[in-house]
């Protein structure tokens, strides 16, 4: 990644840190039903950030209707479908982890939610993944430092222990979330995908309030003071941050730092709640904490490995040669070789499938906008150029080139090779109307950009 860990980006984490470890504190002042304050608490979010969504984003929620295809990404419908069953387990998480901040301590909740890269590791234990000997260890470290902490509530009563149990199904239901999210996300832009995971929460959860009678507003001052605490510090202020960090630093060293949580959370309980668990359970809750860091620590080797070590698949990252776009002869050694072969032989759906699992794994290791994650919407130009679909080809490079551009790695090498291949492709559209489309794009994103601007054709008759 070529942004770097700077001043800017630690304090969004440690905003992001201190915003998120307001949830637990939060939930356990508030008084009222964990499933009606689960509820208000999507509600609020999706009143905050729905209308402005529709306003602005409307072109984008019509295409999805539609299933059109998005300008980077692929059919959006299929995003739409993970992105509901995504917004079922986050409800499932909220509704468990509010419930268990009312049954055992502060600290005890959050640290046994935060053993959810243990429960998403095993999750692609399942889907077929071999997970390296580190990871295996981190999780062992994790699982005992999670029954240390567990029995040393059981002198707590059988409550606890139940809030012991909803904090660990939170932290599953959080797993499955991040899993069915990393299914989602290529597809849809980040706007529309919040939208519709409070959209899915906030129905799902009220149809549950209605089912089993919880009441919906017998509320005191306080809990919606709370509420709209909830609302502002982990929905908005720790989300925004997060999101902010992502762009800019590693999600590992991220998620190491959310980590923090843990400790910072139990802190606020302690000074506004009076609120420490037992004794005996600080040993437990020390073992989460580094099990979880030696897990992820050790998963983010093995990604980088697999995407840059000798033998693997995509053994250097050598930006594909323009020669590629002539539909020439394959290179032999060419890392990207399978993915050309596939597109030459109109295997679209195989292509999409590898690029995505690739794609997905830079993005959980460098972030969204890391040039490591941009790097693969330059190999979807390429391979649509292969297939002879040279007008999404262009939109795909115009598409890298606002990447490029944008803060605060601004590549304008980059952005300006980009724009030059959106040029070719474009020469070789045949539909007037996608010419004139892109062609006025083009011209401004020239403007961003050193040294002369080409001459853009605005239909194909001026070829």
């Amino acid at each position: 990644m070529r942004t770097k860990l700077n001043a800017l980006s630690v304090t969004a984490v440690l905003v992001a840190v201190v915003a998120i470890s307001m949830t637990a504190p939060l939930t356990a002042y508030a008084a009222g039903p964990a499933l009606a304050l689960a509820l208000w608490r999507n509600a609020l979010g999706l009143l905050t950030l729905g209308p402005p969504f529709l306003l602005i984003r409307r072109r984008e929620m019509g295409k999805v209707m539609r299933g059109e295809r998005f300008l980077v990404r692929g059919e959006q419908r299929r995003g739409v479908f993970f992105g509901v069953l995504a917004g079922t387990a986050l409800a499932a998480h909220f509704v468990t982890f509010m419930s268990s901040t009312r049954m055992t301590s502060v600290a005890m909740a959050t640290a046994l939610v935060a053993t959810q890269p243990v429960w998403q590791a095993l999750i692609a234990t399942v889907l077929k993944k071999r997970l390296p000997r580190a990871t295996w260890a981190g999780l062992a470290i994790a699982v005992v430092g999670a029954a240390v902490a567990s029995g040393a509530d059981m002198r707590a009563g059988s409550v606890a222990m139940a809030g012991d149990a909803l904090a660990l199904a939170g932290a599953v239901a959080q797993a499955a979330y991040t899993a069915l999210s990393e299914q989602a996300r290529p597809d849809v832009s980040t706007p529309f995908y919040s939208v519709l995971c409070f959209s899915v929460c906030t129905v799902e959860l009220l149809v549950a309030c209605l089912v089993t009678g919880t009441p919906l507003g017998t509320f005191s001052g306080d809990t919606w003071l709370a509420l709209l605490g909830l609302l502002i510090f982990p929905q908005l202020l720790g989300l925004f941050s997060l999101n902010f960090a992502l762009g800019r630093v590693p999600a590992t060293a991220v998620s190491v730092m959310l980590l923090l949580e843990v400790p910072v959370a139990a802190l606020i309980a302690w000074l506004w709640l009076g609120q420490l668990p037992v004794r005996p359970a600080w040993p437990g809750l020390l073992m989460i904490m580094l099990g979880v860091t030696v897990a992820m620590v050790a998963d983010a080797r093995r990604r980088d490995a697999t995407a840059d070590g000798p033998g693997g698949r995509l053994a250097s990252r050598t930006f594909p040669q323009p020669s590629l776009l002539a539909l020439g002869s394959l290179p032999g050694e060419d890392p990207h070789a399978a993915l050309w072969h596939a597109a030459r032989a109109g295997r679209s759906g195989e292509v999409e499938a590898m690029i995505r699992s690739l794609e997905n794994q830079d993005i959980r290791a460098y972030g969204v906008k890391s040039s490591e994650a941009t790097h693969w919407i330059e190999v979807r130009a390429v391979a649509a150029a292969i297939a002879g679909s040279h007008g999404l080809a262009a939109r795909l490079w115009l598409t890298a080139a606002r990447f490029h551009l944008s803060p605060p790695r601004r590549d304008l090498r980059g952005a300006r090779a980009c724009l030059d291949r959106a040029v070719h492709e474009l020469g070789e559209v045949e539909d007037d109307r996608v010419v004139e489309a892109l062609a006025p794009i083009l011209r401004a994103m020239y403007e961003h950009v050193p040294d002369r601007r080409p001459d853009v054709r605005t239909s194909s008759a001026d070829a």
